[in-house]
């Protein structure tokens, strides 16, 4: 196998298909993280999480990583919270990047509908309400 980007990125996707029946059989959701590779050979790290839901699994991660961010105020059961950033701006917690610690938090403008990263002092109130797609809960 020769290998680079493009047969990479070729072997993600037979990959996906392969593992479909797997996913179907045990109901879980398998992903594939970042491929690092060299000439001779690759790595890339596997996840598999029980469910299907990708908003429930993207609940799931924000409740286990948001231990990080009490200092912030920020607890389990907050996925998807509004907030008032700086700017004055409505935006809605989506979750974090624990390893980039310039710009952690993934948020949602809400006006925009664009998902963007912002540095931890960035919340500046948090609100009683919650996003969904379309509307406020």
């Amino acid at each position: 196998m020769e290998i680079n980007k493009n047969t990479l990125t070729e072997f993600r996707r037979d990959f996906k298909e392969a593992v479909a029946s797997l996913e179907e059989k045990y109901g879980v959701t398998i992903s594939l993280g970042s491929i690092s590779y060299s000439e001779n050979d690759f790595t890339s790290k596997l996840t598999v999480n029980n469910g299907h839901d990708k908003d429930d699994i993207a609940q799931r991660e924000f409740d286990r990583d948001v231990w990080k961010y009490a200092h912030l105020g920020l607890g389990k059961g907050m996925y998807k919270r509004i907030f008032v950033g700086l700017d004055g701006n409505k935006y809605a917690l989506l979750g974090f990047n624990t390893k980039a610690p310039k710009y952690p938090l993934i948020i949602r403008n809400i006006c925009e509908s664009t998902v963007v990263r912002a540095p931890e002092g960035f919340i500046k109130e948090l609100t009683n309400e919650y996003y969904a797609e379309n509307f406020l809960l």
